[in-house]
């Protein structure tokens, strides 16, 4: 059996930069390894963001309520075993390497990269026989490899600009992609708001006789205490939960717990009130929000996800302005990103480094272009250059607030965990 290094390099031996899109070669190798994402159900979650989020409360959840539960989300912060986990727990190395081993023989020519590790994700759940899968999409929803599913219950927890190049150029664009993870007579909830964003997904929807349940039309968030935790009660006709305790920062988390707790109610599994009070109240996300002392590590990568932080800096930490370590991929609306955290920033210090995504390597905006950036959407603020993160980290300025790439965030993270060790 190869290594677990020789794994992860046979993999990116896949990397799709360039290649179509299109599920007929996850179709195809699927079919080949007997269909293992029909042999177990599932619950597929799709957005722009908070989908990673509300992926871990609704296994967190059912976990609570005694269900081994099957959670596919990428991209990973420090190893991929992250992205394939059970009751929220890492695949070992070595049970990575024999899953891939054993689908290598069915893998057709020309696969990419997240093709694989999709199958190897339903080809593991199937075999651990979960009771239930947690899917997340990749990108967009129509053509994403995760789209072959036939899910107990469809999610769409909001839609933004965000790949663009991909998806399509405007928000209607990208949301009539996403919401082709809608599926006929099954249930699809959705934490969307606006209003033009709502009216495609009622459409979709309607279209093929899905039961839908929209965030504050279908189901509610009532009597809203932002702390630490968050408290609130969630009410629908069929159910009202009082006093939830929230542990995540944030009330666009919020949102995610009771998008999750409603994708939930529809599943058809079986779960008490007791679950998921215990769920939320001890709910934990690496890189979102994520408090380490005087230090705030958030994966935020894009102008919603940039504008959630930073609501959730005015509940959680009103009036404080952080030093912040900051790189962005050169494919973000960096200006967008910058002007709406520049109220939270006393400091800006760039940086840059390697960014390996499910395409290849992603070009990292160098710092030079950020800088500029920077002293257009936020000018008269100091700016340093940060050439080696792990060296600021050793000792950084409080307090210290570390985002704008999932990339940046995932190493240092590994930068914290080494250091610990």
């Amino acid at each position: 059996m190869e290594s677990f290094t020789s794994a992860q390099a046979y993999l990116e031996r896949h990397f799709s930069s360039g290649k179509t899109y299109s599920l007929e070669r996850i179709r195809s190798l699927l079919s080949d390894l007997k269909s293992p994402h029909l042999a177990v159900p599932t619950i597929h979650v799709g957005g722009t963001a908070g989908k990673g989020s509300t992926s871990f409360l609704i296994a967190s959840i059912l976990e609570h309520a005694g269900y081994r539960v099957g959670l596919y989300t990428s991209p990973h912060l420090i190893s991929i075993t992250e992205r394939i986990m059970i009751d929220r727990t890492p695949i070992t190395e070595s049970a990575f390497v024999a899953i891939l081993e054993s689908i290598k023989p069915a893998i057709p020519q020309g696969a990419t990269y997240f093709e694989i590790i999709t199958a190897m994700t339903f080809a593991y759940f199937a075999r651990e026989h979960v009771d239930v899968a947690i899917v997340e999409v990749g990108v967009g929803g129509k053509l994403d490899c995760t789209n072959v599913v036939d899910p107990r219950v469809s999610v769409i927890t909001n839609v933004g600009l965000d790949h663009t190049e991909i998806l399509g150029e405007t928000i209607e664009d990208i949301s009539r992609d996403k919401r082709e993870i809608i599926k006929p007579k099954k249930p699809v909830i959705s934490g969307v708001t606006q209003p033009q964003i709502r009216d495609l997904i009622i459409e979709k929807a309607a279209s093929v006789d899905a039961p839908l349940f929209l965030a504050g039309r279908d189901f509610h968030i009532k009597n809203l205490t932002i702390g630490r935790p968050i408290v609130f009660d969630y009410v629908s006709p069929e159910k009202t939960l009082s006093n939830l305790e929230l542990s995540l920062l944030g009330r666009h988390q919020v949102v995610n717990a009771a998008v999750a707790i409603t994708a939930v109610f529809q599943s058809g599994f079986i779960v008490t009130a007791d679950a998921i009070r215990k769920a939320l109240s001890t709910a934990s996300y690496p890189g979102r929000m994520e408090v380490m002392g005087n230090i705030i590590i958030d994966g935020a990568h894009n102008p919603m996800k940039i504008q959630a932080l930073s609501n959730a800096l005015t509940d959680h930490f009103p009036g404080v302005q952080f030093e912040t370590l900051f790189a962005v991929k050169g494919d973000k609306n960096a200006f967008d990103m910058v002007r709406t955290l520049a109220p939270f920033v006393s400091h800006w210090y760039l940086t840059t480094l390697e960014a390996l995504t499910d395409w290849g390597k992603g070009q990292m905006l160098p710092v030079n272009a950020l800088e500029k950036t920077i002293k257009e959407a936020d000018p008269g603020k100091p700016v340093s250059v940060v050439e080696k993160p792990e060296e600021f980290l050793q000792n950084p300025p409080p307090p210290t607030l570390i985002t704008g790439s999932l990339y940046l965030v995932g190493a240092v993270e590994k930068w914290i965990s080494g250091s610990r060790t």
